[in-house]
């Protein structure tokens, strides 16, 4: 506001320049713990709202017989990582959330399109969800914390990397600023790992009291789930903040995960029986008496290609037992993985189902025949679909 108005003189009304004339706008102001109705606001004062319908950050306001020209807009940087945000469609749907439908989920991101001006949502046109940008997956990741605690229930797909191309057609992906805190005992395996995500070390400074600080240069999608894993290796002594630097050359591809999934062919509770066979051959992610569904990852493969299993089958029922061999059997602690881990760690067939009470990951289509009928015509990469019958296109 460039100079003091009579908040009460509405007939005048106010200017937003950039936008549209409005009139009624009511200014509060802070007295000690109290927020107050002003009377008039003078240049300077930090003031609290209450009126204008459209408005935009950077937005100037003045009177409308001030001929103040408006102050630079601040300019808001671009989204680096985007999502497709899906209507869940497995058979647990509805059990735990009390908003499932598209609408719903469109109503939550259109608000949160108003605070959260670095985000970007694009609709896509269908009747199973919309694509969202942000500035990185941990801002994506707590607006699905936020989504969830508010009772929705969605799925999302694999972050990915907003890339573009140069005048030569070369592809550019974005940069960022990796700085890094990180006891010196630790300091070798953080630069191991980062190096394996191509990126590439700047400085190395140490601060004495056994403190090193590592300066990187790191791709954005080398950052995918790197913070849970980093915390791990550090022992949470570490401190880590990015922050992004521009657009860069393409730095090959980054090693994902080289084993399969172990997915549900049924649907009921997993027995202690089946998980008991399962645990030789493969990494579980549930415990007995959950409930699993068809189409639902329940392990790590120890192999690279994806292995079907049943986990609710139970023992066969016989007359013969022997005194000692049924009274109990050894169980590993099931893989329980938090929501930035279930992100990077599924592949671009598979989605994180995110519900109110539960994180589980799926494959994007459901049903094992028809996976294996549309992986045989092309790879099965999410573009928009949930579980669909035919293959999302390429």
């Amino acid at each position: 506001v460039t100079r003091w108005k009579d908040a009460n003189d509405q007939d005048a009304g106010w200017n937003v320049i950039g936008s549209s004339k409005e009139k009624g706008i009511h200014f509060w102001v802070t007295r000690g713990l109290q927020r107050v109705e002003a009377d008039k606001i003078s240049a300077g004062d930090i003031v609290c709202l209450a009126g204008p319908r459209e408005i935009g950050i950077g937005d100037t306001f003045s009177s409308i017989e001030d001929s103040a020209a408006a102050l630079k807009p601040l300019e808001i940087e671009e989204p680096t990582v985007s999502m497709f945000f899906l209507v869940n469609t497995g058979p647990f749907s509805g059990a735990d959330g009390t908003a499932i439908m598209l609408r719903q989920l469109k109503d939550r991101l259109q608000r949160e399109l108003r605070v959260n001006v670095a985000l970007r949502m694009e609709d896509l046109g269908r009747s199973d969800g919309v694509k969202v940008s942000g500035r990185g997956e941990l801002h994506l990741a707590i607006l699905i914390v936020e989504m969830r605690r508010e009772g929705l229930e969605f799925c999302v797909s694999r972050p990915e990397v907003i890339t573009r191309e140069d005048v030569d057609g070369n592809t550019l992906e974005p940069i960022e600023q990796l700085i890094i805190d990180v006891p010196e005992e630790h300091q070798g395996i953080v630069i191991e790992k980062l190096a394996r995500r191509k990126g590439e070390l700047r400085t190395v400074e140490n601060y004495g009291s056994n403190v090193v600080r590592v300066e990187f240069e790191i791709p954005t999608r080398g950052l995918i789930g790197y913070r849970s894993e980093f915390l791990t290796d550090t022992r949470g002594l570490g401190i880590m903040a990015s922050r992004f630097v521009g657009y860069g050359s393409w730095r090959g591809e980054i090693a994902s995960r080289n084993r399969g999934s172990v997915v549900s062919i049924a649907t009921g509770p997993a027995t202690a029986y089946s998980i008991e066979g399962l645990q030789e051959r493969a990494v579980i992610f549930v415990e007995p008496a959950e409930r699993v569904y068809n189409g639902q990852i329940v392990g790590e493969n120890s192999r690279p290609d994806d292995m079907a299993c049943n986990p609710t089958k139970r023992k066969n029922l016989t007359n013969h037992r022997s005194s000692t061999k049924d009274i109990g059997v050894t169980l590993d602690v099931p893989r329980r993985m938090s929501l930035e881990q279930a992100m990077e760690w599924i592949a671009t067939d598979e989605l994180v189902e995110v519900t109110p009470k539960a994180i589980r990951m799926r494959k994007a289509i459901l049903d094992a025949l028809q996976r294996k009928r549309a992986q045989k015509s092309q790879p099965i990469i999410v573009r928009g679909l949930g579980a669909a019958s035919t293959p999302p296109p390429v």
